[in-house]
């Protein structure tokens, strides 16, 4: 389960947002989470990347794969 931060939580996520993941087995499990909780919510301009157990970054995904790298 991906972490909640408060009844509009997902229209205020921005670039740089750490999210954290809870009760997934496999860090294969914790992506799948966060990348249902972002398509789930329309978010499809924010992309993640694992930073630490259970804990994904943030970033803004854009036109150019080169750019789009925090």
């Amino acid at each position: 389960m991906v972490a909640s931060l408060g009844n509009n939580a997902i229209n205020t996520l921005k670039p740089g947002a750490v999210l954290t993941v809870s009760g997934a087995k496999t860090e294969s499990d914790a992506q799948r989470e966060v990348a249902d909780f972002l398509q789930s919510s329309n978010r499809h301009d924010l992309g993640y990347f694992l930073i630490s157990k259970d804990y994904f970054l943030l970033y803004l995904k854009s036109g150019s794969s080169l750019s789009g790298i925090a």
